[in-house]
């Protein structure tokens, strides 16, 4: 049977999803907690196969805990609700989580995306199709993960990132290398990502730039292909300020979840201490 976590402040909501999901008590087995350090301790001491979590809580909010789950529990699936959230996070969080669920929502909506999840979790060294190849590398740097993706193009065409701790050290397209097949791939659109292995032997950094330097080149590229030939002026102007303003909503948006994650990273170094502290007393009692 799995085990389904729901994290909620609203305790009134726990109590109604908790009768609600009666119906499925065959299938599911369902827990709850009220904030995040809650739910943190509840995945550490026992299995649990999908989290469902609000973002604003207190003591711990939703954003701390993905980012612990993420780096701690990276099988576990995630699934978000809640009515808060600018759209450039919801944006963000819908490639980071399984689903995305905006408040209010009908129950049956949560179950299906339950159930959805469950049956469609690959394993690592999986498979991912048809999402932004953009966020998917973004997700990469901020989990600083070290891995090969084979990027397959709609057309067949295959290139490969190497990543290595969320950095990206080199890129392979075509007969290009480095930062120009960077740049290829990343503009493409519809990909098929598959994961690879890394080399055994840890290759040296090819490419300089930042990931974040990469991305607004390569949307840059982008646009000025997809524009009309001749486009000049207040046209280029125009585009490039709206451009600018997107990449500062998205950038607020990482803040947030840098954020998160630094709170993680402090929630981890808080519950190290307490079993320390803990096992210390022990000893001495």
């Amino acid at each position: 049977m799995d085990r389904i976590l729901i994290v909620d402040d609203d305790s009134q909501l726990l109590t109604i999803l908790k009768e609600s999901f009666k119906k499925f008590r065959n299938k599911l087995e369902i827990i709850t907690a009220e904030d995040g350090l809650a739910a943190i301790i509840a995945v550490k001491s026992q299995p649990v196969s999908v989290v469902v979590t609000d973002i604003r809580m207190p003591i711990v909010n939703g954003l701390v805990l993905l980012a612990y789950i993420g780096k701690n529990f990276p099988r576990i699936p995630c699934i978000v609700m809640t009515g808060y959230g600018t759209p450039f996070l919801k944006e963000r969080l819908q490639k980071e989580v399984s689903y995305y669920i905006e408040k209010p929502f009908e129950v049956t909506e949560l179950a299906q995306a339950i159930m959805s999840v469950l049956g469609q979790q690959e394993a690592i060294g999986g498979t991912v199709r048809g999402i932004s190849l953009i966020g998917f590398v973004q997700l990469v740097e901020i989990e600083y993960l070290t891995c090969l993706c084979e990027i397959s193009a709609p057309d067949g065409e295959k290139g490969y990132l190497l990543f290595d701790g969320g950095v990206l050290q080199n890129a392979f397209y075509q007969n290009l290398r480095g930062k120009t097949a960077a740049l290829s791939l990343l503009q493409m659109d519809g990909v098929t990502i598959k994961f690879k292995k890394p080399p055994k032997k840890k290759l040296p950094r090819q490419i300089a730039l930042s990931l974040s330097a990469l991305l607004g080149e390569a949307t840059k590229l982008k646009h000025e292909m997809e524009s009309p030939e001749g486009r000049r002026g207040v046209g280029n102007a125009d585009a490039d300020k709206e451009m600018r303003e997107k990449t500062e909503k998205r950038q607020k948006a990482e803040e947030s979840l840098k954020r998160g994650k630094q709170g993680a990273e402090a929630v981890e170094k808080r519950l190290s201490a307490s079993a320390r502290g803990a096992s210390q007393g022990t000893h001495n009692g």
